[in-house]
């Protein structure tokens, strides 16, 4: 099995701010870095590479009766991790009780330059944003990591032989062709998953270490191997 290679981390600020989102939306002004505001049910400012990626017709959002998602804006960021690593999209949600939400990240790097940039940018062109606060860090906290790897010497595997031998083992698997293209397997204990399609890649997710990496590569390796050869090119990873 190859090393496995990080692919994002989701990380989780809690900061000592109240902030008006919906002031955020209006007032807070985009730049080369701050390249989109959004908030649901009501017009973005901006747009993301995805969006001019897609070019697609955007389908009308229905307004929410329920409040979920009023008290929070999404802001996508350009940033380099003050000019440490390639220049990344970034996408933050900032909920007014001071929580952000940071997907996309490759390296901390980047999400604590993005945090940096986002208080000094606040408290400087948007002040009026601020209801209270110190701006405090109270934590920093990964709750998410995908990684991806991929089985050695692997063309075709046989996702069918897989999840065969893997239910007869008594593992917890799912395989629906018609929904997603890979073998799921389940660690219920740890909530781990890891996802081999038919080309021998992996998704590895709901770790938030490196070391739950490495434990989850050691815990999946037996069960591949235990394929049996003849009808699977997974054994030969």
């Amino acid at each position: 099995m190859d090393q496995a290679t990080l692919t994002t981390m989701v990380v989780l600020y809690s900061v000592d701010v109240t902030l008006n989102t919906t002031t955020l939306l209006e007032a807070l002004p985009l730049t080369d870095n701050l390249i989109k505001i959004e908030k649901q049910g009501m017009p973005a400012r901006g747009s993301s590479k995805k969006d001019k990626i897609k070019r697609r017709s955007k389908k009308v959002v229905s307004k929410r009766t329920t409040g979920f998602g009023h008290n929070s804006i999404t802001l996508v960021l350009l940033d380099s991790g003050k000019g440490t690593l390639p220049l990344k999209e970034i996408t933050v949600k900032i909920f007014q009780n001071g929580v952000f939400h940071i997907t996309g990240v490759l390296d901390e790097r980047y999400d604590r330059s993005v945090m940096d940039f986002l208080q000094e940018h606040i408290k400087t062109t948007c002040a009026q944003a601020i209801t209270k606060g110190t701006w405090e860090l109270k934590q920093r906290r990964v709750v998410l990591m995908n990684y991806k790897t991929r089985l050695l010497d692997v063309e075709n595997l046989s996702r069918e032989t897989l999840y065969a031998s893997l239910r007869a083992r008594g593992v917890k698997a799912n395989y629906e062709p018609s929904v997603y293209p890979a073998v799921k397997i389940y660690f219920p204990d740890t909530k781990w998953i890891a996802k081999v399609f038919r080309t021998g890649n992996i998704i590895l997710t709901g770790m938030t270490d490196q070391q739950e990496c490495t434990r989850l590569l050691v815990a999946l390796q037996p069960l591949i191997q235990s394929v049996p050869k003849m009808n699977n090119a997974a054994a030969r990873a």
